[in-house]
C-alpha cells in the first residue's frame, strides 16, 4: 500500500460526475420524460445517430474512469480521508442522477401504480393489478399493469411511505422513488463497508469503490430506481454478519431482503450452508432448523399477514411466463407455438435442476465462510442469470457485484466489470439495433444478439483468464505468426 495523491481520485470522480450530468440528466430530465406517458430511450431520441453515439461514448468513458479509479485504489492507503471521497463522491454521482428520468425501465412507474392500488383504492397490490384502476390519472405511465404485485410484502409499507411525498402529483411522486433509490444506495454503501471491515480492513478502499463507483450499479439503481436498491441493503448488511459467522442474524437480513425482492434466494442458501453444515457435524440440526428456518417462517408469516389470500402469488407466476435475452428465449423460439406453454415449463425444470446440480457441486467450498464460499456465492449468482434466469434484465448485475465488491480480488472485480458493461450495452440492442431491424429481423435474433451483448465482453474476459499461454499462442496463430 502506498499514500495516494487524493486529488487523483477527485479528479476521477467529478469527471466521472460530470458524464453523468451531461450524458444523462441534462439530455433526459424528469419534465421531459413525463411529457408524453411510456417514453423511453428510444422513444425520445428516435433512432438518433448522435444520441446512440452519445449513450456509446458515455458508457466507454463511465467505465475506463471506473477502471482507473479502482487502479489507483488498489494500491492506495484505505484512510478515512479516501474512504470519505468515494463515499462523498459516489453520493455526488447519484444525487445528480436523481433529475434523470428513467429512460431504460419504466419499472418505477409499475411501482407506483401499484402503490396506488393499495394505499389509494386500499385493495390487495398481490391480487389487484394495476389495470383494475385504469382510470386512475397514474396508470398511462404503467407499462405493466396487468400484472399482480410480484415482489415481496414489505414493498408495499416501503412504497406507501415514499409515495406519501408524491401529493398525487406524477412528478413529485416520480422524484419520491428517485430520491428513494439515492438513500438506498447510500444505504448500501455503509453496508458494504459494515463488511469489509471485518474481513478485508485492507482492501476497504478497493471494494468499496467496486460497489460505489459501478456505472450500472449508479445508473440503475438511482437513475432506473430498481427496488433492488432497497433489497440489497439488508443483503449486504447479511453479508456482514455471515463474514462474522453469526448465522442467526444472516438469515434474519436474508429474510428482510426476499421480503422485499425474492432475489436473494439465489445466493441465500449457499450463505447459510457453512452453518447448517457445521450444525450437522456438531449433531444439532435440530436447533439449527429452529433457530433458522423458524424465524425465517415467522417473519416470512407475520410480513405476509395482511396480504395473503390463496391468489397472492399471480404476480410471480405472471413473471416466470417472461423469457427474453436468455437460453431460455433462445430454445423456446425453436418451439411449436402449440407445445410452449408445456416446453417452458419442460425447460425451466430442467434448468432448475441443472442449477441445483451446479449448487451441489460447489457444497466443499461453501463448508466454511471465506474467500472460497463468497467466489462460489457469486459463481452461483453468475450462473443463474446468465443460464437459468428466463429473462435477463442488466440491473440484476447489481447483485453479482455486491458479491465482488466484498471480495474485493482483482479476477472478480475484472469479470464483473465486464458483465456490468456487456449490461448496459445490451439498451443498445433494446433501444437502437431493435427499433431500426424490426420486422427484417426476427424476435430470436433479436434476443441472441441481446445475448451476445449481455455475455460476450464476459465470456472473454473468464477465457482470457483461464486460458494461460495458450491465449498468447492462440493470438498468435490468428495473426498468422505461428503455426
Amino acid at each position: 500500500m502506498v499514500e495516494l495523491p487524493w486529488w487523483r481520485l477527485v479528479a476521477l470522480g467529478l469527471a466521472a460526475t460530470a458524464i453523468y450530468l451531461v450524458g444523462f440528466s441534462l439530455p433526459y430530465s424528469i419534465p421531459g420524460g413525463l411529457a408524453k406517458p411510456l417514453l423511453q430511450f428510444s422513444r425520445i431520441t428516435g433512432p438518433s445517430l448522435g444520441s446512440s453515439l452519445g449513450y456509446a461514448a458515455a458508457i466507454v468513458a463511465l467505465f475506463a474512469l471506473y477502471a482507473l479509479a479502482l487502479r489507483t485504489c488498489r494500491t492506495a492507503t484505505p484512510g478515512s480521508r479516501t474512504l470519505a471521497i468515494v463515499v462523498g463522491l459516489g453520493g455526488l454521482m447519484a444525487l445528480v442522477l436523481v433529475p434523470m428520468y428513467p429512460v431504460f425501465s419504466l419499472d418505477v412507474f409499475y411501482y407506483i401504480s401499484a402503490d396506488r392500488i393499495c394505499s389509494v383504492y386500499h385493495e390487495n397490490p398481490f391480487v389487484v393489478p394495476p389495470l383494475q384502476a385504469a382510470h386512475d390519472p397514474f396508470f398511462p405511465y404503467t407499462g405493466w399493469g396487468h400484472y399482480p404485485l410480484p415482489y415481496g410484502p414489505l414493498w408495499p409499507w416501503i412504497t406507501s411511505a415514499t409515495s406519501a411525498f408524491g401529493e398525487n402529483r406524477i412528478g413529485p411522486t416520480l422524484v419520491a422513488f428517485k430520491l428513494l433509490g439515492f438513500v438506498s444506495y447510500l444505504a448500501c454503501l455503509l453496508a458494504v463497508l459494515f463488511a469489509l471491515n471485518r474481513w478485508h480492513p485492507e482492501r476497504r478502499l478497493l471494494g468499496l469503490c467496486l460497489f460505489a463507483w459501478n456505472p450500472l450499479v449508479l445508473l440503475e439503481l438511482v437513475g432506473g430506481a430498481h427496488n433492488d436498491a432497497v433489497a440489497l441493503i439488508p443483503a449486504a448488511v447479511a453479508l456482514g454478519f455471515w463474514i462474522r459467522r453469526r448465522s442467526v442474524n444472516t438469515t434474519v437480513f436474508l429474510t428482510l431482503s426476499f421480503l422485499v425482492k425474492a432475489t436473494i434466494s439465489v445466493a441465500g442458501p449457499a450463505l447459510l450452508w457453512a452453518s447448517l453444515w457445521r450444525s450437522i457435524r456438531a449433531r444439532s440440526a435440530p436447533w439449527w432448523l429452529i433457530s433458522h428456518v423458524g424465524v425465517a417462517m415467522v417473519l416470512f408469516m407475520l410480513a405476509w399477514l395482511p396480504f395473503y389470500t390463496d391468489r397472492s402469488h399471480g404476480g410471480v407466476l405472471q413473471e416466470a411466463d417472461q423469457y427474453f435475452q436468455s437460453v431460455t428465449a433462445i430454445v423456446m423460439a425453436g418451439v411449436p407455438t402449440a407445445w410452449k406453454p408445456v416446453g417452458l415449463r419442460l425447460l425451466q425444470v430442467l434448468l432448475v435442476g441443472i442449477f441445483v446440480a451446479y449448487c451441489f457441486r460447489q457444497r466443499r467450498c461453501l463448508e466454511v465462510e471465506g474467500p472460497d464460499a463468497l467466489r462460489a456465492v457469486w459463481r452461483i449468482t453468475v450462473v443463474y442469470f446468465l443460464v437459468v434466469s428466463p429473462f435477463y434484465s442488466g440491473w440484476y448485475m447489481v447483485w453479482p457485484a455486491l458479491f465482488a465488491s466484498v471480495l474485493a480480488e482483482r479476477r472478480i472485480a475484472l469479470l464483473t466489470t465486464l458483465l456490468c458493461f456487456g449490461s448496459l450495452t445490451t439498451y443498445i440492442v433494446q433501444f437502437i439495433v431493435r427499433p431500426l431491424t424490426v420486422p427484417t429481423v426476427g424476435w430470436a435474433q433479436i434476443n441472441a444478439l441481446g445475448m451476445l451483448a449481455a455475455f460476450g465482453p464476459f465470456l472473454v474476459g473468464w477465457w482470457w483468464l483461464r486460458s494461460g499461454r495458450q491465449r498468447a499462442v492462440l493470438v498468435l496463430a490468428l495473426l498468422g505468426l505461428r503455426r
